[in-house]
């Protein structure tokens, strides 16, 4: 019986080593030859994907400070129109879900009214004083709204300075 069990165990043993060394296999073939100075220690797998762990989540880092900074300081030009910008804001949001690093509805909501032209500035002092409870969804349909207000309001100033002018 200890005959079998020990090469039971054996056995085991090798077939661990085998995958072992498969698992090292497929990640340093899997590499870029630029970055197989990353591996000249590693006589583990385990070591290996530290080693990549500890060369690239610097950049995922660095990566969501900068996707932060993009979302947290946008400005909309007058020029911009409201869908494109809804569009750039949504953009940079999936990024930073992608990269596990969410930003909430209530922030996305005051971020959005931040990044808005002064043309906007009634719509923004009224939900100002009612920010609590107002979903991203709710503002940015004011915010196209008022883009559309704005829009047709701008044309009737053009037509009555063109009857003006004429």
């Amino acid at each position: 019986r200890r005959s079998s069990d020990l090469s039971e165990a054996t056995a085991a043993a090798a077939l661990l080593q085998s995958r072992l060394h498969q698992a090292f296999s497929t990640i340093i073939l899997a590499m870029d030859s630029a970055q197989l100075h990353l591996f000249t220690t590693c006589k583990q797998p385990k070591q290996a994907w530290n080693a990549l762990k500890n060369q690239f989540e610097r950049e995922n880092l660095a990566n969501k400070l900068l996707l932060k900074k993009q979302y947290f300081r946008p400005e909309m030009k007058e020029v911009t129109s409201v869908d494109q910008h809804l569009k750039h804001m949504k953009a940079i949001t999936d990024k930073l879900a992608a990269i596990r690093a969410p930003i909430s509805e209530e922030d996305q909501v005051e971020t959005l009214l931040g990044s808005l032209p002064r043309s906007f500035a009634k719509l923004i002092t009224v939900f100002e004083a009612r920010m609590d409870g107002v979903s991203l969804d709710y503002v940015q349909q004011a915010i196209i709204r008022e883009e559309i207000k704005q829009s047709e309001l701008f044309g009737q100033l053009s037509v009555a300075e063109a009857a003006l002018a004429g």
